[in-house]
């Protein structure tokens, strides 16, 4: 049996580990709060951009340009870990889809270094954002970074719930074209820029929306994978805390006996 002190040593450890397992337990849940809050914002600015793509297509019509650029594949991942299989998952779905000559852009720390482990060294260097608040000029980073003629996919994890997710990848570039944006049934708005001009200026938003969406929905579901794996750990301290307390119980029993023999036997010893 372990010695009593080694066993209370450790249990001061374990509660310790504990205590910051579950501040970053608390953490990951505002994130996630934060990060599916915004989400509903991001989402409704995608389907207002893709609408005024929609009335401004058919007055466009054979002036768009063809994508001519090198093809794009971004893949967000988290910049941080404790996020269980995250970052392997996305990583692995995207060496699998990647065309060849397609450029690999991996937003996130964490995924860089999966990529790198994996023989692939991406381009750029995009820390993924860590609250809700920071997706904003990261995604305009971003968009920066993509050639506007190119082609370009996003590809990053989408909530299912019980702290699952699935791996979706979204076309961000070029935007949609005459057989996407089909005419929307309620009357256009006036319009008082040029119809080229304003497709163009519409564009770089909708890669700018496309791209924020993604972010905020990769940043919730990667913060409740986190919970997820705090959850986890959380009950596997508990276990091994329990185990502790027995051992340290049984310990003490033997300890307390031990004393007792030291007793009994010192005292026939001075009878004698």
């Amino acid at each position: 049996m372990e010695e009593l002190s080694r066993i209370r040593a450790r249990l001061e450890s374990l509660e310790e580990l504990d205590n910051l397992v579950g501040a970053l337990r608390s953490m990951a849940g505002v994130r996630a709060g934060e990060a599916r809050t915004a989400l509903s914002g991001t989402r409704t600015y995608c389907s207002a951009v893709e609408k005024a793509i929609a009335w401004v297509t058919p007055l466009v019509r054979g002036e768009r340009r063809a994508s001519t650029g090198a093809g794009a594949l971004v893949v967000v991942t988290s910049e941080n870990g404790f996020v269980g299989g995250f970052n392997t998952r996305l990583v692995e779905k995207a060496l699998a889809i990647r065309a060849p000559g397609e450029r690999l852009l991996v937003v996130g720390r964490r995924g860089r270094i999966t990529a790198s482990e994996q023989g692939t060294e991406p381009e750029g260097d995009f820390a993924m954002a860590s609250r809700a608040t920071a997706v904003t000029p990261l995604a305009r980073r971003l968009a920066r970074a993509l050639d506007p003629s190119a082609t370009a996919r996003l590809l990053f994890a989408r909530t299912q719930g019980a702290g699952d997710f699935e791996i979706v990848t979204d076309d961000i570039l070029p935007p949609p074209g005459p057989a996407a944006a089909d005419e929307p049934a309620t009357p256009p708005p006036l319009i008082q820029i040029e119809p080229g001009l304003l497709m163009q200026r519409l564009a770089a938003e909708y890669l700018f929306a496309k791209i924020a969406n993604g972010l905020m929905e990769s940043l919730a579901s990667e913060s409740l994978a986190r919970l997820k794996t705090m959850d986890a750990a959380a009950r596997k301290i508990e276990e091994k805390v329990e185990r502790l307390q027995r051992d340290a119980h049984v310990a003490q029993q033997e300890k307390t006996t031990a004393d007792l023999l030291d007793v009994v036997i010192g005292s026939e010893a001075a009878r004698h």
